[in-house]
């Protein structure tokens, strides 16, 4: 009973992940299912139930969108003059260069 109570409180974890729509429903079938658990007295019975079980919070993990809160990543935000320029675009741009004629390359004068 206690690998069924496991994997229950791992499914209300990935439930939490879920849409609000689809919780309600997920969560019934889960108290359903483990009622269902508590009425088997064959322990390998019972250890194949907790298997499918876990086999379905394995579904849920690949096909629940992710929060965006865990999504990890850098993004850069700029706003010039009040208003968002895209930070991509603003790296390419140097504001400012040390390039004159003193300091030509001279590969790449003619002689």
């Amino acid at each position: 009973m206690s690998a069924a109570l496991h994997s229950y409180r791992a499914f209300l974890r990935v439930v939490a992940a879920m849409p609000k729509q689809q919780r309600g429903a997920a969560v019934q079938q889960a108290r359903s299912e483990l009622a269902f658990f508590r009425d088997v007295s064959d322990p390998a019975e019972a250890a194949r139930l907790v298997d499918a079980f876990d086999g379905r919070i394995a579904y849920l993990r690949m096909t629940t969108p992710r929060r965006p809160a865990s999504q990890k990543g850098r993004t850069s935000i700029v706003y010039r003059n009040g208003e968002k320029v895209d930070a991509a675009r603003e790296r390419d741009k140097a504001k400012w260069s040390n390039w004159d004629g003193a300091n030509m390359d001279p590969d790449s004068v003619a002689r």
